[in-house]
């Protein structure tokens, strides 16, 4: 059966069916071999209802009532995201956070394959991370062209952030996956996901300062 979706599937959903992927490849580790969308709801930390909406998507031989094969799930799944072939990525960035990322990255992604590291830092140029050779900032354009890639991983610092977006937009690179606290300009045809982790640490300081101050008040 073609799993593909009929109809354009929302960032907000691809990223559920990435947390149930992620849920139904534990489940196949454990031996699982069936489950209700109740079950997936709650391993997934959404609403049953939302699961059940999800998988509109998703065109399965399971039912909400009669539940899903795993199995069956998964590849569906896979499938809607379009994540049967591996998808070149490279990274921009190879201090603490790019090494973080990269080894996150490494360790648990499966369908995308890490090409290349680009870096501002001359006395990393040359070297490998993790076996992934890192090239000059500079002479980016070059190597994109050459490894065809479409998806690219920002994490270098905040003031080269748009000039970097910039380059990579000119060299076809169609998805970026920001982490810097810069919202990136770019065409309608750019994705850009936005991971900005100062702003996330802040939201949550504030809501624990919120917590407190209410039980103070208390």
């Amino acid at each position: 059966m073609d799993a593909t979706p009929k109809h354009p599937i929302n960032p907000r959903t691809v990223g559920r069916l990435s947390i149930y992927r992620r849920v139904l490849n534990q489940l196949t580790a454990d031996g699982t071999d069936r489950l209700f969308s109740r079950d997936l709801a709650k391993m997934a930390g959404v609403s049953a209802s939302q699961v059940r909406q999800d998988l509109m998507n998703v065109p399965t031989c399971g039912t909400p009532q009669n539940g899903y094969s795993v199995t069956e799930l998964t590849k569906a799944v896979i499938n809607c995201l379009g994540t049967t072939e591996t998808t070149s990525v490279v990274l921009l960035g190879a201090g603490h956070l790019g090494q973080a990322l990269l080894h996150y990255f490494q360790a648990t992604q499966t369908h995308l394959l890490m090409k290349a590291i680009f870096e501002i830092n001359l006395n990393m140029v040359g070297k490998h991370l993790q076996d992934i050779p890192v090239f000059n900032f500079e002479e980016m354009e070059d190597h994109l062209r050459l490894l065809k890639v479409r998806v690219a991983i920002l994490a270098l610092p905040a003031e080269e952030a748009q000039n970097a977006a910039d380059r990579l937009v000119a060299s076809d690179v169609c998805s970026i996956l920001n982490f810097t606290p810069v919202r990136l300009q770019v065409p309608d045809s750019v994705f850009v996901e936005n991971n900005d982790i100062q702003t996330s640490l802040e939201r949550v300081a504030f809501y624990a300062a919120e917590k407190i101050q209410g039980k103070v008040q208390a």
